[in-house]
């Protein structure tokens, strides 16, 4: 019975002879678009067409099919069409996949039984956030047998809080919410852990009102312990970010007597944070300092109030107490606050005019620097420091060296404006043609993987995720390319040890996978062309065509904020709920629909990747239009909001150098940094001749510069300074580690 339904659903209404594969390649892009869109019946209609067995990716017509049936919930015909890919193309990688998508459909609809037996085929055999996702809700309902245990509660917890932008977990989240309203929770005596785990989530998922109840929930129901006072300053920061630095205060300020020394140290140091964000600087000085020389601390406390007292001394204007406070720290553990205090003791000098020792000072850290824009940061002040002692000749030299450096990042961007030219008019400025083809560079790589000798098994492997990017479809191309041998590709086309997953994944279309995978490779002559634009890489199918903007935004800005915020994953959720390709706030982005009279949005429009770019480039665009052009205060406040940037614009009298320095979030320092060091990276690998032309190479016969970073190549297509990778735990790959303060 189950294969007659299957002829029913892709039997065509008359099958042409003469159909061929272009009309049937039409059919299927055209499927896959109606199933992205959640267009079931249509996208069923257009893969009607095609005979699976008379076409090279008739495993994928049937998979298609059977998955747009079980996301209707017609269970029956899904599963009918699952016997018909197993029995016709039985090593499809896709069979896992479909028992795995009715086994989520299965879930979703209360029939455990069957959920069961297709969870069994398919559970590890399926990867992606959103499958994993789905995967964690079948195994936890699965748990919930007769009735609901603290077992699957656990099971949907972990769910949630490791898959908290996915639909899946959303559901878990709402299993998990209905059982406490039911009082569950209470009769199962789930520890306060498990509420803690929960809170962080709810919040991640700006589910902030049923954070905030949980929490509240801990407090009244819990006894003291070190998982409750831990418990409690998440809840105490949760209450600052919203905007209650009141309530989070009086919270902390209860819970503070009878509490461990080490706690009381924690909740001083959140209150002095507090007290320092609500201009309390004295209040806060006094007792980041007590802190400092408390023993009873978590590891790093002490070091992180040290760094605080000297930022709270250069919010009062106390430059000499700053210059001592960050002198103490140039040996700290921490290498992100060292690197800091050893750049702000420099400048700090170069601020009280004691400019002998600043240029030392300067120099020194520029040879110490651990990344290209480090080591510009320093040059660029002590060139400054020159030109104002009247060394011209050496500034203007150590100035030119850095306006060309496209390693020196906004560094160079500043040494440009010194130089009298406007160091945003080649962001504003037509392409030329350069960027006409965005695909072209994959279809050059994929030309040379052609033509390798492969094995029959691996030369079907990379014949089928050719074909699937052709057709536009990267998700599943990764499938097929994370089959492939990666020794068969290294002798195949004799990529260097350690680039072939980055290959592979770029290839496919995965390009954080691909980023992240060649961080550390080598910057040598043989692979720098190729790893440059992997780590670097053209997202057309994200941001569209290259040489047209997006709300008058250049599509290799969008590029070089997409990889700083998601590193081109588009379902990336951050910490504090941001969400997709461009790291949108959903209210942030909610407001932005309306104005663009966009419709309204959904909980999942900002997991699509066109959406979440064409809202991020209106919102980009908009903060350019309000600075008069000034991109760098632009993309500052696109990561930290409008207010801070007046502020910190007031206090650096529109020096924009003076500006970066002057910001006093960490994240948003480093993030300038970064995003205009990819800025130089993408116009100078795919722009070489506009890039050229605004930033024009050094003549070869030029002496080196002692002390500054090695210039790029004048080969047409240059290649790009890295910088190193990050240091361990810092969650920024290739870029500066950061301090946990300011």
């Amino acid at each position: 019975m189950r294969f007659l339904v299957v002829a029913a659903l892709l039997l065509p209404p008359s099958v042409s002879t003469g159909a061929s594969l272009p009309s049937f390649d039409t059919a299927f892009r055209e499927g896959w678009s109606h199933l992205s869109e959640e267009k079931y019946a249509e996208a069923r209609s257009a893969l009607r067409i095609i005979p699976p067995a008379d076409y090279d990716l008739g495993d994928y017509v049937l998979y298609f099919t059977g998955l747009s049936l079980a996301r209707e919930g017609n269970r029956g015909e899904a599963a009918a069409i699952l016997d018909n890919l197993v029995g016709a193309f039985p090593f499809s990688p896709l069979v896992p996949y479909l028992s795995h998508a009715l086994a989520y459909a299965a879930a979703v609809d209360n029939d455990l039984p069957a959920a069961k037996g297709f969870y069994e085929s398919s559970r590890g055999k399926v990867t992606g956030n959103g499958y994993k996702a789905e995967e964690g809700y079948v195994a936890a309902r699965l748990l919930e047998s007769d009735i609901p245990s603290a077992k699957a509660a656990e099971a949907h917890l972990e769910n949630f809080s490791t898959h908290t932008a996915q639909e899946a977990a959303f559901l878990s989240m709402e299993r998990l919410r209905q059982w406490r309203q039911e009082g569950r929770w209470e009769e199962w005596n789930l520890p306060i852990g498990f509420h803690g785990t929960f809170a962080r989530a709810l919040s991640r998922a700006s589910e902030n009102e049923t954070a905030k109840a949980v929490y509240a929930e801990v407090v009244r129901k819990f006894p003291p312990s070190d998982d409750y006072y831990s418990v409690l300053l998440d809840y105490a920061e949760l209450l600052r970010k919203l905007g209650d630095t009141a309530g989070s205060r009086a919270l902390l300020d209860r819970a503070a007597p009878g509490a461990p020394q080490a706690f009381r140290n924690e909740v001083a140091f959140l209150r002095a944070k507090l007290d320092w964000k609500a201009g309390r600087l004295k209040e806060a000085r006094d007792v980041l300092l007590a802190i400092a020389e408390e023993g009873s601390v978590r590891p790093g406390t002490a070091e992180r109030a040290r760094y605080l007292v000297a930022w709270i001394a250069e919010e009062e204007g106390d430059v000499p107490a700053a210059t001592d406070a960050f002198g103490k720290l140039r040996a700290a553990r921490d290498e992100a606050i060292r690197q800091e205090a050893i750049f702000r003791h420099a400048f700090n000098h170069y601020r009280q005019k004691r400019t002998a020792e600043a240029i030392a000072l300067f120099e020194a850290g520029e040879k110490t620097g651990f990344s290209s824009v480090e080591q510009a940061r320093h040059a660029y002040w002590k060139a400054k420091t020159l030109l104002e002692t009247g060394q011209r000749d050496e500034a203007e030299r150590m100035l030119f060296l850095l306006a060309v450096d496209p390693g020196a990042g906004p560094y160079a961007l500043f040494a440009a404006k010194l130089a009298g030219r406007d160091p945003y008019k080649m962001f504003n400025a037509p392409s030329g043609g350069e960027t006409t083809s965005c695909g072209q560079e994959k279809d050059q790589l994929w030309e040379r993987v052609r033509k390798a000798g492969w094995g029959k098994e691996d030369a079907e492997k990379i014949r089928r995720a050719e074909r699937l990017i052709t057709l536009g479809i990267p998700e599943y191309a990764i499938l097929e390319a994370e089959r492939i041998d990666r020794a068969a590709i290294r002798k195949a086309i004799g990529l260097a040890d350690g680039g072939t997953p980055g290959l592979i994944r770029y290839l496919a279309g995965d390009l954080r996978g691909a980023i992240r995978e060649t961080l550390n490779i080598p910057n040598d002559p043989a692979t720098v062309e190729l790893i440059d634009r992997i780590q670097f890489p053209l997202a057309p199918e994200y941001v569209g065509d290259c040489e047209r903007k997006k709300s008058g935004v250049d599509p290799l800005v969008l590029h070089s904020i997409i990889r700083q915020e998601s590193h081109f994953q588009f379902n990336a959720l951050s910490p504090a709920g941001a969400v997709g390709l461009m790291q949108l706030m959903p209210r942030t982005a909610a407001e932005v629909a309306r104005k663009e009279k966009m419709h309204k949005l959904r909980r999942k429009d900002l997991l699509k990747p066109q959406t979440n770019v064409a809202l991020g480039a209106a919102y980009l665009s908009r903060l350019i239009r309000e600075y008069g052009g000034d991109y760098l205060r632009a993309v500052a406040a696109y990561n930290a909001g409008e207010a801070a940037v007046a502020k910190w614009w007031g206090d650096a009298k529109g020096d924009p150098a003076l500006f970066l320095e002057t910001i006093a979030y960490r994240e948003t320092r480093f993030y300038l940094r970064r995003v205009f060091f990819n800025v130089l990276q993408y116009y100078m690998i795919y722009r070489p001749k506009l890039f050229a032309l605004y930033f024009p190479s050094v003549p070869r016969e030029a002496p080196p510069a002692p002390g500054v970073p090695s210039l790029p190549p004048i080969e047409e297509t240059p290649a790009a300074p890295k910088e190193p990778a990050a240091a361990p735990g810092n969650g920024q790959p290739g870029g500066q580690p950061q301090p946990s303060s300011s």
